[in-house]
């Protein structure tokens, strides 16, 4: 179950617990297409019915307990959304920033729809560090993610939990960043996502440790 307390507080530190949860299924999801800050799509029927069964988990109706002093969303649709049915009790605040990759040439486009491709095969080869034609630069995208994640973190001396509602490319992201690893070593799929623990102070962010969050694990 979660707890808001904090054990062994020291003057200066403090104890951050963050929920990166990815946001529900939508339509380009279903479809499997790559679908990027380009395309601003809501939830799925079958998305938005899915996100009402993780908040009853989530609340603790029939599964695990978060209890998030704060809230934090991305500005697209389909993020602000899953925010707003996941945690009902909460404004969310809005992260502009924590928005997807600019797929650029593959927006939108299916695997089959690209796999005649020869850049696309390319991109394949080199597990997605070649810069897609036309989008940002996963460098670019992964320095914008973790400014946008301290900013999230706000006040580095309050201890609190905080949950995180955005895009797997911010969730990749900010894992392979504190936690090392490949960037891609962190996919998640929709409504899942990890819980971090932090150590903050002035100084900075002091990761802890980590687990997978899933709202369908009873555990």
């Amino acid at each position: 179950m979660e707890s808001n307390v904090y054990v062994g507080e020291i003057a200066g530190m403090a104890y951050k617990r963050i929920y990166l949860i990815r946001h529900g299924r939508t339509v380009g999801n279903e479809e499997k297409r790559y679908t990027g800050i380009r395309t601003d799509e809501g939830l799925s029927e079958s998305g938005l019915a899915e996100a009402e069964l993780a908040r009853k988990r989530i609340c603790g109706i029939t599964g695990p307990v978060i209890r998030p002093d704060r809230v934090v969303s991305g500005s697209m649709k389909r993020a602000a959304e899953t925010a707003s049915v996941l945690f009902p009790g909460h404004k969310a605040e809005v992260m502009e920033d924590l928005t997807e990759m600019d797929l650029g040439f593959f927006e939108g486009k299916t695997y089959k729809e690209l796999s005649g491709e020869e850049f696309y095969q390319r991109w394949i080869d080199s597990n997605g560090t070649l810069d897609i034609p036309g989008g940002e630069k996963r460098q670019d995208f992964i320095e914008r993610s973790n400014g946008a994640f301290l900013h999230v973190l706000g006040d580095m001396e309050i201890s609190e939990t905080i949950a995180v509602v955005c895009h797997g490319g911010n969730i990749m992201a900010v894992m392979s960043e504190l936690f090392g690893g490949d960037f891609y070593d962190y996919l998640t799929v929709n409504l899942c996502g990890f819980c971090l623990d932090l150590e903050t102070d002035n100084a900075g962010i002091h990761p802890l440790s980590y687990h997978k969050f899933d709202p369908w694990d009873n555990n």
